[in-house]
C-alpha cells in the first residue's frame, strides 16, 4: 500500500549531489546512466553523511526511485547547491507494510 506524498519527520532526508561529486565519491557509477542499484547507492551515500541516520531497511526499485526506511525516494535531475548538474532527493511516499518490516 503506497500512501501519497509523505515527508519523514524524524530525520531530514533532503539532499543533493552533483555529477562531479558522484564521479569523485562513487567512481563506479555513471551519473548520466543510472541503474536500480546506482540509485540506491547514491541515496544511501547521501543519507550516511547525515548525523543520526540509521539504515533500518532499503531496497532498489527502479532507475529513478529506491526505498529507504519505508520511504520511497526519487532522484530528480536538477542542480546542487552550487548550480552544478546533479540530482536532488525527493520523498514521494511511504509504505505502511514496509514500515511494519523495519529492523
Amino acid at each position: 500500500m503506497l500512501i501519497s506524498v509523505v515527508t519523514p519527520e524524524d530525520f531530514d532526508y533532503s539532499a543533493s549531489i552533483s555529477f562531479l561529486e558522484i564521479r569523485d565519491q562513487l567512481p563506479s557509477i555513471d551519473p548520466e546512466s543510472l541503474t536500480r542499484q546506482d540509485v540506491l547507492a547514491i541515496l544511501l551515500h547521501l543519507f550516511h553523511q547525515k548525523p543520526g541516520f540509521a539504515d533500518r531497511g532499503h531496497d532498489a526499485n527502479n532507475t529513478e526511485t529506491a526505498w529507504v526506511n519505508a520511504y520511497l525516494f526519487r532522484l530528480n535531475l536538477g542542480s546542487d547547491d552550487q548550480g552544478l548538474q546533479g540530482y536532488v532527493v525527493e520523498c514521494i511516499g511511504s509504505s505502511v507494510d514496509r514500515m511494519a518490516e523495519l529492523r
